[in-house]
């Protein structure tokens, strides 16, 4: 069965609503227990309801009462003008038969078919305002989470910057990549090595950005992979005397040997 199909039928607000024989109501129930989201569906169509009857109480207004009989005085006058061109007796019998209950039912009727139209038009508007109040509030909580993780990246640099034994290296973006930069916190008493991303592009498919250390009259050394769109991220311990940083794009996984002409960003002590 095509659920969604069936869902956006409004059989379900018809159930809810009460609109449905006793046969289609077990249908419904039938078809909620077999398909998680016709029941999910269900409950969100009950939630509105119950919201809409806490919001308001609404009366039919002037207007529909208005409508509604007037509907009855243009029918009496049609019911009238044909009576008049029957026979006498005819006419009498006929205008007999009509009890004062049935015009009662029908100004009932009427009064009812037009609260059930604000009632379901208003029904239908306050399940969209929920749905569009849960969206904004899915939204809202991503804002939060990304605020909240800028916060912690901010504290994290700061720590960085302000502890004595760090030495900081900014690393300026080269040709390959002009506008790119990030920094480097490399501690002389752990020799512990931290990077901060801060402006890389992302890497294609299949390869990572990794950091070498740079000594005179060596090979640049490994100093870790690390992933472009994280917060300062810890890499290797690098000893002795470092002239320089570099960020390199290799194959995902790293490599032993730096690709000199895929370097991205360096930065000198």
């Amino acid at each position: 069965m095509d659920v969604k199909k069936y869902i956006e039928s409004g059989v379900l607000e018809s159930y809810v609503a009460g609109e449905l024989t006793e046969e289609q109501m077990l249908e419904v129930e039938a078809k909620a227990r077999e398909y998680p989201e016709i029941q999910r569906e269900l409950d969100e169509l009950h939630d509105a309801l119950r919201t809409y009857a806490q919001a308001a109480d609404k009366k039919p207004t002037e207007d529909i009462l208005g409508d509604a009989l007037s509907q009855i005085d243009e029918e009496e006058q049609r019911r009238f003008i044909n009576m008049l061109e029957q026979d006498d007796e005819v006419q009498i019998k006929r205008v007999n038969v009509v009890p004062v209950w049935s015009i009662a039912a029908t100004i009932l009727l009427l009064i009812s078919l037009g609260f059930n139209y604000l009632f379901y038009t208003q029904f239908k508007k306050t399940k969209d305002q929920l749905v569009s109040l849960s969206s904004r509030n899915v939204v809202l909580a991503e804002k939060v989470s990304d605020s909240e993780q800028q916060l912690q990246y901010a504290e994290l640099r700061v720590a960085h910057f302000l502890n004595e034994d760090n030495i900081h290296v900014r690393m300026d973006g080269l040709d390959i990549a002009p506008e790119s930069y990030a920094n480097v916190f490399w501690n002389r008493k752990s020799n512990a090595v931290f990077i901060s991303v801060d402006n890389l592009p992302e890497p294609p498919h299949g390869h990572q950005y990794q950091l070498w250390a740079i000594k005179d009259g060596q090979a640049p050394i490994d100093a870790g992979i690390f992933d472009y769109n994280q917060l300062v991220q810890e890499l290797k311990i690098i000893r002795g005397e470092v002239k320089a940083f570099a960020v390199t794009l290799e194959k995902e996984g790293g490599s032993p040997i730096a690709t000199v002409d895929k370097t991205y960003v360096k930065g000198f002590i």
